[in-house]
């Protein structure tokens, strides 16, 4: 009878051992987190964002250990920008948690770099890297660390930085005509005008139009009209 007992409360508790901490989530609170998460979901295909930000924020009240909420509550700054700052402190709560989550802190760092806080951007792209590299760079969206950090350094003029990124970004993902294209500023910002023409030539044949508009304006009056036919 003892024994019946202990597994019954053990069902009853979720014990979260992967955080900073552990957390024990009571089964209910779980599949009221989860019933909440659903509802928000149908309110951000109902373009509801607001429904579905107070939605979301009460299934975190209730479970904070939900990852989901977490994720949809970025979706909602990447439909609507202005939830920026409603949205930023609950993900680095969320991140507070899940402490070895890259994804979760690459959200943190792309939220910073449409504020166009390019330096706190920078660093959470940094943490988020470092994580990957604990956590298996086979995620999907890891070039993204690479190339937005890219980008935040190309803003702050830092261009030897940019360069390195978007070279590393182009080893995870090497037909993102975007990043050939930034890179290809980031050159010619240095003064190499020979590998900016390369990289917007390359740009323009993965598919990025304008990239023909700096390749008009800067190589082929120059000796890579040749290299760009």
């Amino acid at each position: 009878m003892k024994k019946i007992l202990y597994i019954a409360i053990f069902l009853i508790l979720i014990t979260e051992k992967s955080f900073s901490q552990d957390y024990i989530v009571q089964v209910n609170d779980r599949n009221r987190a989860i019933e909440l998460i659903s509802q928000a979901s149908t309110f951000i295909e109902n373009n509801e964002l607001e429904k579905a930000y107070i939605t979301i924020l009460e299934s975190i009240t209730i479970d904070s250990t939900f990852r989901p909420a977490y994720l949809y509550l970025f979706k909602i700054f990447t439909l609507d920008n202005l939830f920026a700052d409603k949205v930023l402190p609950f993900l680095i709560k969320g991140r507070n948690i899940y402490n070895d989550d890259d994804e979760l802190t690459f959200y943190i760092a792309e939220i910073y770099r449409i504020k166009s806080e390019y330096e706190k951007a920078k660093i959470e792209y940094s943490k988020a890297i470092n994580l990957s590299k604990n956590n298996g760079e086979n995620f999907p969206l890891i070039y993204l660390y690479y190339l937005n950090r890219g980008n935040c350094n190309l803003k702050l003029n830092q261009i030897d930085s940019a360069i390195l990124d978007y070279t590393n970004s182009i080893k995870l993902k090497p037909n993102h005509s975007n990043t050939y294209y930034n890179r290809g500023i980031s050159y010619y910002a240095k003064g190499t005008i020979d590998k900016a023409c390369e990289d917007w030539s390359k740009s323009l044949k993965l598919g990025n139009k304008n990239a023909n508009v700096y390749i008009d304006k800067f190589c082929k009056s120059t000796k890579n009209n040749k290299s760009l036919k």
